[in-house]
């Protein structure tokens, strides 16, 4: 529209040099305002250049603003040498359409302007929009801009994004997205609806265990600077996360102040009673997504986002940040192996086997946390049927008393117990309760397993070895304290039966019992290192005891061993 009333007003003009013949002294004028438009362009972008090279040197958000309003000036002039330059082509229509003057005389006239000069308009900018950014997340706080390598050609680079950038099934967790730092949210109320007040997001901590995320803290701010942290109460599954993570909520733990204990409202330091009656959606401030192919349980996992990149730049200063949390998945950080001796047999106490090795996977069946008894009160919470784990355990005894007297059998019968030197079987979690702030959880479970004992039919020098086999079955309650993270306390009471009388057709064996009751009490304490629950030492102390009616036998173990892990590595080799 601009550029019709230009041309109008110029048609205009035209009619009046008809009747004047001063144009050429409006074209001179002209002239000024365009050379002195170009001059002023290539002196500002010149300023703007030496601006940028001191960004190699320092930075100050003084430098930052100056650039940026160099770069302002650069575009309002750019903007006006653009309307000079068109203004310039329309007289040059004027002249040659309405004055008839000839093409010779048009170009004498208006040899300053030309073609290109149009390098002096402003750039097109296009709006783009701040797209969220994607690191790379490699536990202990590592994290790389994926867009690193992205414009790098050369052998190492390959080498180093086939590594870093793999996102297969053995280790990629999935993508955790969190906010830009200090983007604002609006609180909700206990049922969900928005409420007026909101708060500006700073930072998030994640802790995943067991296959959900158990515990989820976040960092805000509100309007005079302070923080105040809000947490979850019940943990949410990994699995279900885009279902069910936008109908949980995080509740107000405490408030960190800026001002110190001297003001007035000293009551409300700590915690602020109208924030209690405010909630998170978690769903707002996390987002957790997957490939296909990557949907898994993972590891124990603990997680504090933003982190810097390795080059210590901030990662979710200008827009929100995707992290590609990875795991390496060894074989050892999923099967645990322990080996381990039994004092009491070691000092000829008892004959329980001498060295035993035992080796236990555990399998997530339905890690799912529900709030106990769904009550607004938090009382813990609780999964039903949340793992198995089939388990493998070998005795090795001494020579003179691995075998079972069948001739005594009646009177000992608890050796078929005691003597067993394979056990393999599975062991069910079908109930859990814990509670997030609590260091204790309870469970109850059952186990089903098949045993092996031998007795001898033949003579020390020539030996017919029997195995007697049985299946165990029953069920118990487990108990885990930890007094740190590292170091902890269980106990396992267990009642089972040991059925005989289906599994051993031999005619020999026609007098074993066809059922044994068994009451069996674990007690173990244990220590690893931190952060490497599979390479543990331990201590554990077991009871049998015949829970028959006449019958009144026992055996004790008390062990002590080391749990371990085993699993391929790729091997490094030094290359003279």
């Amino acid at each position: 529209m601009r550029t019709k009333l230009l041309l109008l007003l110029l048609l205009w003009t035209g009619v009046v040099w008809g009747q004047n013949d001063s144009y050429k002294k409006e074209i001179e004028s002209l002239k000024e305002q365009y050379n002195v438009s170009k001059e002023r362009i290539s002196k500002l972008e010149k300023d703007f250049e030496k601006l940028k090279s001191n960004l190699t040197t320092t930075f100050s958000e003084d430098l930052n603003t100056k650039i940026k309003s160099s770069q302002l000036d650069i575009q309002k002039e750019k903007d006006i040498f653009k309307n000079t330059y068109l203004l310039v082509e329309s007289y040059k229509n004027v002249l040659e359409k309405i004055k008839k003057e000839q093409k010779k005389t048009i170009d004498s006239l208006f040899v300053f302007s030309k073609e290109e000069d149009k390098a002096y308009f402003p750039e097109v900018i296009k709006s783009e929009k701040v797209e969220t950014k994607t690191y790379l997340y490699f536990g202990e706080n590592k994290v790389i801009d994926k867009d690193l390598f992205s414009n790098k050609k050369s052998t190492e680079t390959e080498l180093l994004k086939s590594l870093l950038l793999d996102v297969g099934k053995e280790s990629y967790l999935g993508d955790i997205t969190i906010p830009k730092k200090g983007q604002k949210f609006p609180f909700y109320n206990y049922d969900m609806i928005l409420c007026d007040e909101h708060y500006s997001f700073q930072k998030l901590a994640i802790e995943i265990k067991d296959g959900y995320f158990n515990d989820i803290v976040a960092y805000v701010t509100d309007d005079s600077g302070d923080v105040h942290v809000f947490t979850n109460q019940v943990g949410i599954s990994v699995l279900f996360y885009s279902v069910y993570g936008k109908t949980k909520l995080m509740y107000y733990l405490y408030s960190i102040r800026k001002e110190d204990f001297t003001n007035k409202n000293l009551n409300q330091h700590y915690q602020d009673n109208a924030l209690k009656k405010l909630y998170i959606k978690v769903t707002d401030i996390m987002g957790y997504n997957y490939k296909i192919g990557n949907h898994y349980i993972p590891h124990d996992l603990a997680v504090e986002l933003p982190q810097d990149d390795v080059e210590g730049n901030k990662t979710n200063d200008r827009s929100g940040a995707i992290y590609q949390i990875k795991q390496n998945t060894y074989l050892e950080k999923i099967v645990e192996l322990r080996a381990y001796t039994d004092f009491l047999a070691l000092f000829g106490q008892s004959q329980n086997g001498l060295a035993q090795i035992e080796g236990r996977a555990k399998f997530y069946l339905f890690p799912y946390p529900f709030r106990f008894m769904w009550s607004k009160k938090y009382l813990g919470q609780v999964e039903y049927l949340p793992s198995v784990s089939p388990y493998v355990n070998y005795s090795k005894f001494d020579d003179k008393s691995k075998y079972v007297n069948m001739n005594k059998i009646d009177s000992i019968r608890f050796e078929l117990v005691e003597k067993r030197f394979l056990t393999m079987g599975l062991y069910l979690e079908a109930f859990k309760w814990q509670h997030k702030n609590a260091p204790v959880s309870l469970s109850v479970f059952g186990v089903v397993d098949y045993n092996l004992t031998q007795t001898n039919f033949g003579t020390e020098e020539i030996p017919e070895e029997i195995a007697i086999k049985a299946l165990k079955y029953g069920m118990g309650i487990n108990l885990n304290v930890k007094r740190f993270n590292n170091f902890g306390f269980s106990y396992k009471f267990e009642y089972s039966g040991f059925n005989y009388e289906d599994f051993n057709s031999d005619k020999r064996l026609l007098n074993l019992p066809s059922w044994i009751p068994v009451v069996k009490h674990e007690a173990e304490i244990f220590y690893h290192p931190n952060g490497n629950p599979n390479q543990a030492i331990f201590t554990r102390l077991l009871t049998y005891n015949d829970a028959g009616k006449s019958n009144n036998q026992a055996f004790y173990q008390f062990q002590f061993g080391y749990k371990f892990s085993i699993g391929s590595r790729s091997v490094k080799q030094n290359l003279e």
